[in-house]
């Protein structure tokens, strides 16, 4: 009995490992490649495995996708979101940045671009996609509600640093290894200058 429960977590343990390694695949080829050239045969020859394997782990490539999707929403966005509710504009606004900054989260900028682009080959990944405004909308949030929420000018705000600070994303994106665009920090600096003026109304 001892042995039979042994084996049957070493298997469990065995299979996650493998759907690990799938996501990472998947978001790497996501981040070199883009969305477009993401295929099963290129997952799988990063992750070193057959398309029999991954197959039986996911059953289809935009259901791995959207777990991978989910899994870096979890790293990068989750994991060390502020929960105070009393947070400053400012320090929600460095927050935000050092998480959409990163170079894993042009794996999300692709996914969202294919889903607008081609609606229906990425219908398995929308759930995944629509967590995006519970971890951006301050209506989904509670911390950012209570900050955000009951002052016009504070949400007006936010939303303007939100599509700022996308755009510096998406510019990065574009940019050669992910470099930083030249008048990133002008822009982070000015939008800090208007978020501590908010703050001390």
């Amino acid at each position: 009995m001892a042995a039979t429960s042994a084996r049957a977590r070493t298997q469990s343990d065995r299979s996650s490992e493998m759907q690990q390694k799938l996501i990472a695949a998947t978001i790497q080829s996501l981040i070199d490649k883009g969305y477009a050239r993401t295929t099963a045969v290129e997952v799988c020859a990063r992750a070193g495995v057959t398309r029999g394997a991954l197959f039986h782990h996911f059953e289809s490539l935009p259901a791995l996708i959207a777990v991978a999707l989910s899994d870096t929403y979890d790293r990068l966005l989750l994991g060390s979101r502020p929960s105070e509710a009393d947070i400053t504009i400012e320090q929600w606004i460095t927050w935000a940045w050092s998480r959409v900054s990163q170079r894993q989260f042009k794996a999300v900028i692709e996914i969202w671009l294919a889903s607008r682009n081609d609606p229906e080959s990425t219908a398995d990944i929308q759930p995944a996609i629509e967590r995006y405004k519970e971890i951006f909308t301050p209506s989904e949030s509670n911390p950012l509600y209570k900050r955000f929420g009951s002052d016009k000018k504070a949400g007006a705000f936010y939303r303007l640093a939100v599509e700022t600070m996308l755009g510096l994303a998406l510019g990065r994106a574009a940019n050669p290894n992910g470099a930083a665009l030249d008048h990133e920090q002008i822009v982070l600096d000015q939008l800090c200058a208007y978020a501590r003026e908010i703050d001390t109304q």
